[in-house]
């Protein structure tokens, strides 16, 4: 990480994650009834090192005086223009308070600014859950702070609800960053964690289903909003 940071010309700053397995339950920043009623699985104590490893992550950007912090876990590829990537997107900045660079799915990109350097500044119109690399700024990283806390959903998950928590979420297209699949996870999201298959998507599908109703709703809204101010005149 250190060796593609010092190439992409990023100034950084490394954080020790949260370990896991140093966690006792109950905790108070954890809602162990929600995660197992909205996510169908038994508590994993890595998805809760994770989780709060990006809250961490996020108080130490707000003690700063940076406007937008990029975010990093330890195992993603950064390309080499990835600096440059960041300036060009930046110029855009008022349309969006998170701005993802990584992702496991799709995402359904809807594209609403053409950049330079190749890339799309884009809305996911569908689920686009990783938490690899993205930048946010101290708006979103207050509004994070203050929803996402107490933990009942993994951390990928609650980042890809942006209405929830009142941000402007935006990705581009396609994702610069890349995840380390040979690294392998140190999260075992699977087995033995899921519930048995009656109990979990009773739930599950009831939570999912309003869950994307919302995010259909919410994403068409800002699409149409992000065109509309498009077609208004340049972002600069």
């Amino acid at each position: 990480m250190r060796r593609c940071l010092e190439q992409s010309g990023i100034d950084y700053r490394f954080v020790d994650g949260v370990e896991g397995r140093e966690l006792t339950l109950p905790h108070p920043d954890y809602n162990e009834r929600a995660y197992r009623l909205a996510h169908g699985k038994r508590t994993n104590l890595s998805e809760l090192g994770c989780h709060f490893s990006h809250m961490k992550v996020l108080r130490a950007f707000l003690q700063t005086d940076e406007e937008h912090a990029l975010i990093l876990e330890d195992d993603v590829s950064l390309p080499a223009n990835l600096g440059l990537i960041l300036a060009e997107a930046l110029q855009h900045a008022q349309r969006f308070d998170l701005l993802r660079l990584s992702g496991l799915h799709r995402g359904t990109p809807i594209r609403v600014v053409r950049l330079k350097c190749g890339h799309d500044l884009s809305c996911n119109y569908t689920t686009q859950t990783d938490s690899g690399a993205y930048l946010v700024n101290r708006k979103c990283a207050r509004q994070m702070l203050e929803h996402l806390l107490p933990m009942w959903l993994p951390y990928d998950h609650a980042l890809d609800r942006d209405w929830a928590y009142g941000v402007r979420a935006m990705c581009l297209d396609p994702m610069p960053v890349s995840q380390h699949s040979a690294f392998g996870s140190q999260i075992d999201a699977d087995r033995p964690f899921k519930l048995p298959a009656l109990r979990r998507y009773w739930t599950v599908l009831r939570y999912r289903s309003w869950n994307e109703t919302l995010r259909v709703l919410h994403r068409t809204r800002e699409i149409v909003r992000q065109k509309q101010d498009t077609s208004s005149g340049p972002s600069g």
